[in-house]
C-alpha cells in the first residue's frame, strides 16, 4: 500500500494508533473500510495496460487449465488491491506485536476479527498477537475462527490448549478424581506432601527446603509421605521406582508422562495428575494433605483440593512464591493482562479453600493477607538451616589452589542461573569496578542455569577478566566447602516482584557457616540481615553501592567477624529446621481439631 504522506506511515498503521487513543473498535473498523475504499479507487485508476497485464499474469498462474482462464483473467483485471490491503494488515499487526505494543496490537486485531473470519494467515498472526499479552479470551476467539477455516489436527490441538488454559483458571474448576472406595481410616500423624520435585533428582532451594521439612517432621514423630508430580523427574535418562524410601520417608513417584500430556492442555494434565495421586492417597491413608507451590504456583493446590474433597481430609497449602507474575518474558506485562488476572484469582481461590496457608516470611504473609485471606489461617514457617551440617571451618587449601584464589578477597553467591531476579549482573559489575580500582577481588558464582552464557558474556563486556569465576553446579555435599571460600556472601537480588516478597534459603546456610552476608535492600532480605546487626545492605541493582560496601568490609576484618558471629547465633536460635517441625505440628493440630493429624 502506498504511504499516506505522513512519514511513510500506512493508513492501517495510522488506524492502529488512532484506536488506542479512543479505544473504539468500531472506529478502527470504519477507518479500515475507508482505507479499503481508497485502495480500490487507486487500483481502478491504474492504466488499462497494467490491468490487462495483471489479468494475463493471474490467468497464467492456472497453468494448462484453459477452461479457468476467463474467470482468472477477469479477477486479475478487476482486482482492487485486496491483497495489498491484507498484506498491510498483516504487516501492521506483526509490527505492533513484535515491537511490544501489545495494547495496540490487541485492539487492532480484535477490531478486524469480524472482517477477517476467513483469512487463515491473519487469524494465525492474531492468535499469536493475543497470546503474547495473555489475552486468553481473544486468543480463543481467533483460534476458533482459525479452526473453522483450517480444521487440521495441529489447529485443533492449538484450540484445545487455549481451552485448557482457560478451564484450569475458571472459578469453580477442579481436576476430576475418580470415585473410588474410601481408604482405610486415616493414619494419625501421616501427612502426604505433594511436591513438584524432590531430592536427589533435583537440587534447588525448593527441593532442599522440602527435604528438610520431611526430615525434621519425621524426627519430630510425624509420618511424612512424599508424592511427586506426574511426569517428575521428566528426564528420559533417569529411571525412578514407583516407591522408594529416602532418609526414612516413603517417596511415591507417579511416573513419567508423555510429552503430549506435559506440553498439552493443562486441565488434562491436572486430571491425569489427580487420578494418579488419588490411587496413592487411598493406599497410604493420610490424615492431612499438604501441598506445596508448583511450576505455576497453584496447580498442586488444585489437585490437593480435589483430593481433599474426595477423601474428606484437611488441606494445608504452602505458598513458596508468587508465580502468577512469571508468565511473560516482558517485564512490563508481568502483572497485566487476562492471564495474570486469572492466575492470581486462582491462587486466591486455592488459598481461601485451604484449611491453612503456610508461607516463608512476614513479607509474604502480608502479601497473602492483602489478597483478602484471613490472617488467622496464614502461618509463617521460615526457611532454615541444619546447623550441624553448616558450620564455620577452615578453607579447603586444595580447592583454593584449584580455583586460583590465593591472596584474593572473595565474595560471591550460591544460586541457580535461571532467573534475572537473582541479580548476578550487579555482582559481576561490582567485580569489574573493584578490579578497575586495583582491588585483588574475585566474584565467585556457584551454580548453573540457562543464563550462564549470557552472564559470561556480560563479564567479558565489563572487562571483569579473572575477577569473576563461574564455578558451575556443585553437589550439595560440597557446597559448604565453597561457602568457606567466601569472605562475604552477597545476595544481589533485584527489585523484581518475586524478589521483593520471597525469602531465599541460601543466606541462612551462609550465616550458619560463619560467612558475613551483604544483601539487597528488599523486605524479605532485610528480615534476614536485620537493621545492620546481622549483615549489611545496599540498594538493589546498584553496583557502585555494592562496590563501596565490599571495599569497606575488605579493610575491616573485625567488623566481618562480629557480623558473622551475630548472624550465626541468630540462625542457631531462630532458624533451625528442627524448630520448624514444631510449627508444622501446631498447624496440623489446628486443622485436624486438636490432634497432630
Amino acid at each position: 500500500m502506498a504511504p499516506d504522506g505522513n512519514n511513510g506511515e500506512s493508513p492501517t498503521h495510522a488506524a492502529a494508533r488512532l484506536q488506542v487513543a479512543d479505544g473504539s473498535l468500531a472506529q478502527i473498523r470504519a477507518l479500515h473500510s475507508q482505507v479499503a475504499r481508497l485502495t480500490a479507487t487507486v487500483e481502478r485508476s491504474r492504466p488499462l495496460p497494467q490491468r490487462i497485464s495483471r489479468g494475463v499474469a493471474r490467468a497464467r498462474r492456472n497453468g494448462w487449465r484453459l477452461h479457468t482462464y476467463p474467470r482468472a483473467f477477469w479477477r486479475g483485471f478487476r482486482a482492487t488491491g485486496t491483497g495489498k490491503l491484507a498484506g498491510a494488515d498483516l504487516d501492521t499487526l506483526r509490527t505492533l506485536s513484535d515491537q511490544g505494543a501489545h495494547d495496540q496490537a490487541m485492539a487492532f486485531a480484535a477490531a478486524l476479527l469480524p472482517l477477517k473470519s476467513g483469512d487463515a494467515e491473519f487469524l494465525d498472526v492474531a492468535r499469536h498477537a493475543f497470546a503474547r499479552p495473555g489475552a486468553l479470551s481473544l486468543q480463543l476467539q481467533a483460534t476458533e475462527a482459525l479452526v473453522r477455516v483450517d480444521d487440521s489436527p495441529s489447529r485443533q490441538s492449538q484450540l484445545r490448549n487455549v481451552v485448557g488454559r482457560i478451564r484450569e483458571t475458571e472459578p469453580d474448576w477442579l481436576p476430576a478424581v475418580p470415585t473410588s472406595s474410601a481408604p482405610a481410616d486415616p493414619v494419625r500423624g501421616r501427612v502426604v506432601h505433594l511436591l513438584k520435585a524432590a531430592m536427589p533428582y533435583r537440587q534447588s532451594g525448593y527441593t532442599m527446603r522440602s527435604q528438610y521439612i520431611v526430615d525434621s517432621q519425621r524426627a519430630a514423630g510425624l509420618d511424612p509421605v512424599v508424592i511427586t508430580a506426574l511426569g517428575f523427574p521428566g528426564d528420559s535418562d533417569t529411571t525412578v521406582p514407583d516407591v522408594e524410601v529416602i532418609a526414612g520417608s516413603p517417596h511415591h513417584h507417579l511416573g513419567n508422562a508423555t510429552k503430549r500430556l506435559l506440553k498439552g492442555p493443562p486441565d488434562l494434565y491436572l486430571d491425569a495428575y489427580a487420578e494418579a495421586a488419588a490411587a496413592r492417597v487411598a493406599e497410604v491413608s493420610p490424615s492431612i494433605i499438604h501441598v506445596h507451590s508448583g511450576h505455576r504456583g497453584y496447580e498442586p493446590a488444585l489437585v490437593g483440593l480435589a483430593l481433599a474433597r474426595e477423601f474428606d481430609l484437611p488441606l494445608v497449602y504452602e505458598v513458596r512464591g508468587f508465580f502468577e507474575s512469571l508468565w511473560s518474558r516482558e517485564a512490563a506485562w508481568n502483572e497485566r493482562g487476562e492471564l495474570y488476572e486469572r492466575r492470581i484469582a486462582t491462587e486466591i481461590r486455592c488459598m481461601r479453600a485451604a484449611d491453612a496457608v503456610v508461607t516463608l516470611s512476614e513479607s509474604m504473609r502480608a502479601e497473602i493477607m492483602s489478597r483478602g485471606i484471613d490472617g488467622a489461617k496464614v502461618h509463617v514457617v521460615p526457611n532454615g538451616v541444619d546447623v550441624s551440617a553448616f558450620h564455620p571451618g577452615q578453607r579447603d587449601a586444595d580447592l583454593v589452589a584449584e580455583l586460583g584464589l590465593q591472596d584474593r578477597f572473595v565474595f560471591g553467591y550460591v544460586s541457580n542461573l535461571d532467573h534475572r531476579r537473582e541479580g548476578h549482573e550487579t555482582l559481576i559489575r561490582a567485580a569489574a569496578r573493584l578490579r578497575a580500582n586495583g582491588v585483588p577481588a574475585v566474584a565467585l558464582i556457584v551454580g548453573d542455569g540457562n543464563r550462564r552464557a549470557e552472564l559470561e558474556q556480560l563479564a567479558a563486556a565489563e572487562g571483569a577478566g579473572d575477577s569473576v569465576l563461574f564455578a558451575g553446579r556443585v553437589p550439595h555435599d560440597r557446597v559448604l566447602d565453597y561457602y568457606r571460600l567466601l569472605d562475604v556472601f552477597v545476595v544481589p537480588r533485584i527489585a523484581e516482584r518475586a524478589a521483593r516478597l520471597v525469602t531465599p534459603l541460601k543466606p541462612f546456610e551462609a550465616m550458619a557457616a560463619g560467612i558475613p552476608v551483604v544483601a539487597s535492600e528488599l523486605a524479605p532480605l532485610l528480615e534476614i540481615v536485620g537493621d545492620g546487626e546481622r549483615g549489611r545492605s545496599f540498594p538493589p541493582g546498584d553496583a557502585d553501592a555494592l562496590t563501596e560496601v565490599l571495599t569497606e568490609l575488605r579493610h575491616d576484618e573485625d567488623a566481618r567477624n562480629e557480623m558473622a558471629k551475630r548472624a550465626r547465633d541468630w540462625v542457631v536460635a531462630e532458624r533451625q529446621w528442627s524448630s520448624n517441625a514444631a510449627r508444622y505440628a501446631a498447624i496440623y493440630a489446628a486443622v485436624t481439631g486438636g490432634g497432630e493429624g
